[in-house]
């Protein structure tokens, strides 16, 4: 079956930012077994405008859970693009998911876009908490820059500047 292309992608998203029901339905779609509805729902809220990010953190718990369990890398670094959006407050820490951030931004085996994605995540959670910030510090410099690509290589250094 072939993938979605851009323009189906978008015009799903216009959609779901105009009508409740089918941002909804897209929510529901991410955890189909078809791992083209799954992915294609995904990357289509991964496009609704700024203002809609209240509607994506209605949806961190399956989001989170989605990230964590799911063995498709595709679907992994769309459900924590969209965790990303989210504005992290001091109460939302998930301990969970954090553990999973640290572990997989460290892994040479996941893809960068993944790893990039939990330095992110990582940071929206710990940075409320100085004694967090100093463990995601410390995963960071344990990360050898020269073994990194460079999309890995700017979110890490981006990241310790932040947390200095």
């Amino acid at each position: 079956m072939e993938p979605m292309h851009i323009n189906e992608v978008k015009s799903l998203a216009h959609s779901a930012h105009a009508d409740a029901e089918v941002r909804e339905s897209l929510f529901r779609a991410m955890a189909s077994a078809d791992r083209r509805e799954a992915v294609g729902a995904a990357w289509a809220l991964t496009h609704l405008p700024a203002s809609d990010n209240r509607h994506i953190a209605a949806h961190r718990a399956a989001l989170i859970r989605l990230a964590v369990e799911t063995l498709d890398t595709s679907l992994r670094r769309l459900s924590l693009a969209l965790l990303e959006r989210i504005d992290w407050q001091v109460d939302d820490v998930d301990t969970g998911l954090l553990d999973f951030c640290l572990m997989h931004l460290a892994d040479p085996a996941e893809a960068v876009g993944v790893r990039a994605l939990c330095i992110k995540v990582a940071y929206a959670q710990c940075r409320h908490f100085p004694e967090l910030c100093a463990e995601l510090r410390q995963c960071l410099l344990l990360l050898e820059p020269s073994e990194l690509k460079p999309g890995l290589k700017h979110t890490r250094m981006k990241t310790l500047k932040r947390l200095t």
